[in-house]
């Protein structure tokens, strides 16, 4: 069974991801979900707010608890430097010999500027999560060699949820309740 690859920075986790990340799972019956936060994304080289990697992989764990389909992985946190994709689908190929890349719509949009694009669909399956919100006019040569999930429209991003508990705003029923009550006990994005 193929394996799916989900990365991001998750800062934090919220059930937007888990949420499209389940939906994916079962449509295309994997056989787990490797959730994986990214040490510094190529694509956002300034992130000041950037929790440390051991703190947003405590909360990916809290997130899915101890949920068989799902696994988190420190692999790049623990390589360092600029996460690159092929990197690590290339390090994953050495366990798991089917893998899915897991992008949103927006990802695809820019996907020929990814380190190695061509490679990573040689790889992985592009596994594409779209939304009615999304414009399907944009186009580039990898839409063809994509596989579209529709996904459900959950609008929430983590820059919210850091917004709402610097401003003493509830974050319930945006974040799984271990992760609000870590966020709380630890005092982070405070």
């Amino acid at each position: 069974m193929a394996v799916g690859l989900f990365g991001g920075t998750f800062n934090p986790v919220h059930f937007g991801h888990l949420i499209t990340s389940q939906r994916v799972k079962e449509m295309r019956e994997l056989e787990k979900i490797i959730m994986m936060p990214c040490n510094i994304s190529p694509f956002k080289v300034k992130a000041s707010d950037l929790l440390d990697g051991k703190t947003r992989i405590k909360m990916l764990e809290l997130a899915v608890g101890n949920n068989a389909g799902y696994e988190i992985s420190d692999l790049e946190l623990r390589k360092g430097g600029v996460s690159y994709t092929y990197d690590t689908i290339m390090a994953l190929k050495e366990k798991h010999s089917e893998l899915e890349l897991i992008i949103g719509f927006d990802n695809l949009i820019d996907f020929d500027k990814w380190y190695r694009a061509d490679d990573i669909v040689k790889e992985a399956n592009l596994i594409v999560l779209t939304r009615k919100t999304d414009h399907p006019d944009k186009r580039n040569r990898f839409f063809e060699q994509a596989v579209f999930v529709d996904s459900p429209t959950v609008e929430i991003s983590s820059t919210e949820i850091r917004e709402r508990v610097r401003s003493g705003l509830s974050i319930d029923y945006l974040v799984p309740r271990l992760v609000v009550e870590f966020i709380k006990q630890e005092k982070i994005y405070l």
